[in-house]
């Protein structure tokens, strides 16, 4: 017979202290009472109490005895006392379920697919345990999650356990073991075991994995033999208007060598396959070109003989339309242009000499090169060398032998340009307002300005073509910032990649290039990051597209592939393995405090009922 709750002193103390409140409720004096009388004419009040001699006394023993006896009950409920052995007492135990996306697998030697067998030997393990046991059920892939507190009811556990299915996440064993210890070290009355039923194939790193000294194994084993996906790149082409470059990448996890059959279908339509061989433990890449201008599905899949694993032998992501920035070129000469204007398979151009610009160009961006018409563009603007009269931004007086000072690379159309010293035969040179940015300067004054607003308007003092600008790798550069800041949409790179769930590191082209960078999730929501360097880090725990977008670029990440673990681990000779049979058989200590607060209340009442009525009677009987 043992205390759970409370230890043996501590019982004595509460007891003391609750029987000699008790005791001396009991010997308090009771000599002064209430009398009614007819009246105070015959009363003499006195002056002073009256001195009592009389020891005091304790007339009813029984009532105190009872009383006492009913106090001790229920502290002993509250301490919870127990029938029988300490060491046999019911213990706190922490079961963790694999759940990681390895336990999609199928069993190699036609047995039951992995998850189901964890689950059949976790619901052994917990008929098992004695049923005074208490359990907490913790689901485990990149982060262990509990399900059930320390529970002692087998039908929650039990549901709990067959409602376990895979995720798409790797399994961090680690992270699993430490919040088991943690989970057990706070929350257990007596810690017994923590248990792992699963594959235990991690994708942490297994030289810092602790083991739990308590930890028993139930272990599923398989035959690795899987050839999946292991990410997938698409591309827009540089060169070519609707082409689309496409890199998949294949990882052989098995042990053997695997022939592999590789397509991809585009709205359900074939567009390309091939079969490829790769070596026991090699990844190879395999590249496709597709061309389409409209949006649709791309579905890439992989079939092998003898795959365990069928999470990751397909994978769906979706293709933009790409829209197309039509650019209107008012040129006496429009050849000089035309290499600027065709270098980026989105721009659309349309050339006009000064007599055909008769009207306003709605749509696109407008490129007036030495000609401002008389009507108000109602379209994004860049003017190469505009007439005085008329330029949007006035003029000072034109520089011969003007010398480029630098470029404000804060503002979009000067961003990445650093080239200085380029000497200009002549440039007209602006005097800009309030709210204008310089973009190009000298030491002269101002020669490329830009201004925001409803018409983005950009001037240059000097033609990029018949300068010596000509001959300098800026001068596309800037072009294309040009066109980028004005019409941002259709020059935007688009880069869309299929990964599997976890941590997803993103490249960046600068270090610069974080600081404007943006994270959202499938519902637009923003998602937290972190930039070291030039990659960009952020985490998905769940399938789905995720959207990086860092200055003129755009990346669609569609998660939808599994992460799969590739490390096994051994578990060391000293972990217990299998169904506790002892532990089955081993008696547990009962528990009676159920009856203990039951007798306490029951000896107030029978004290109240039979020792009242004594006590009023007594009371009445005393002399005044």
């Amino acid at each position: 017979m043992f205390f759970f709750n409370l230890s043996l002193a501590e019982f004595l103390a509460l007891f003391t202290a609750a029987g000699t409140v008790v005791t001396l409720l009991y010997l308090l004096d009771r000599s002064r009472r209430k009398i009614t009388v007819p009246t105070l004419r015959f009363w003499n009040a006195a002056q002073r109490p009256v001195d009592s001699t009389s020891r005091r006394r304790i007339r009813q023993w029984p009532s105190l005895i009872l009383q006492l006896l009913s106090i001790a009950a229920l502290i002993a409920a509250l301490s919870q006392l127990r029938i029988g052995q300490r060491e046999s007492a019911s213990a706190d135990h922490v079961l963790v379920l694999d759940t990681s996306s390895w336990m999609a697998a199928r069993s190699a030697a036609g047995r039951a697919p992995l998850m189901e067998q964890a689950r059949t030997m976790a619901l052994d393990y917990l008929r098992a345990v004695p049923a005074a046991d208490r359990v907490l059920l913790l689901y485990a892939d990149a982060i262990a999650t509990p399900v059930t507190a320390f529970e002692t009811d087998r039908r929650k556990l039990e549901a709990a356990i067959r409602a376990a299915r895979p995720s798409d996440a790797a399994l961090d064993l680690g992270q699993a073991f430490d919040h088991a210890r943690r989970i057990q070290a706070r929350g257990a009355r007596r810690p017994g075991e923590i248990v792992f039923a699963g594959a235990a194939r991690t994708a942490a790193d297994l030289g810092e994995l602790t083991v739990p000294p308590n930890l028993r194994l139930l272990e599923v084993k398989t035959a690795v033999e899987n050839v999946g996906l292991r990410k997938i790149g698409v591309r827009h082409s540089t060169s070519e208007a609707g082409l689309w470059n496409i890199y998949v990448s294949l990882k052989n996890y098995g042990k053997q060598d695997r022939d592999a059959d590789l397509a991809l279908n585009f709205a359900g339509a074939p567009v390309g396959s091939r079969r490829v061989r790769i070596k026991a433990g090699a990844e190879i890449e395999s590249a496709f070109d597709y061309r389409t201008e409209v949006s649709g599905p791309l579905t890439t899949e992989l079939r092998a003989a003898g795959d365990t694993f069928p999470g990751d032998d397909a994978a769906t992501m979706e293709l933009p339309a790409l829209p197309q920035v039509k650019v209107t070129i008012c040129s006496p000469e429009p050849a000089l242009l035309r290499a600027l204007a065709e270098s980026h398979p989105s721009i659309r151009p349309v050339y006009l000499t000064p007599g055909q610009c008769t009207a306003p160009v709605k749509e696109g961006v407008v490129v007036l090169d030495r000609f401002t018409p008389p009507w108000k563009p109602e379209a994004p603007t860049l003017y190469i060398e505009p007439s005085g009269a008329r330029s949007p931004i006035p003029l000072r007086a034109p520089g011969t032998n003007v010398a480029f000072s630098g470029w404000d690379q804060a503002h979009p159309v000067g961003e990445g340009l650093r080239t200085q010293g380029i000497m200009l035969a002549s440039a007209q040179l602006f005097a800009p307002a309030t709210g204008d940015r310089v973009v190009a300067s000298s030491a002269a004054g101002p020669v490329v300005v830009a201004r925001d607003g409803a018409q983005k308007i950009v001037v240059m003092g000097f033609h990029p073509m018949r300068s010596a600008m000509r001959y300098e790798l800026s001068t596309p550069l800037l072009f294309a910032n040009i066109l980028r800041w004005m019409a941002p949409a259709g020059l935007q790179s688009w880069e869309l990649f299929a990964g599997s769930v976890g941590t997803v590191s993103v490249p960046l082209a600068t270090e610069t290039e974080g600081a404007s960078a943006r994270v959202f999730g499938s519902d637009a929501r923003a998602l937290p990051f972190t930039v070291q360097g030039k990659v960009l880090r952020f985490f998905a725990g769940r399938p789905g597209t995720v959207r990086v977008q860092s200055g003129a670029r755009e990346q669609v990440h569609s998660l939808t592939l599994p992460a799969v673990a590739e490390s096994a681990w051994e578990p060391p000779a000293s972990v217990r393995r299998g169904i506790p049979r002892a532990v089955a058989q081993s008696a547990s200590a009962q528990d009676i405090w159920q009856w203990l607060a039951l007798a306490g209340a029951l000896g107030l009442l029978a004290e109240w009922l039979w020792f009242a009525p004594l006590r009023h009677a007594a009371r009445m009987e005393q002399p005044a």
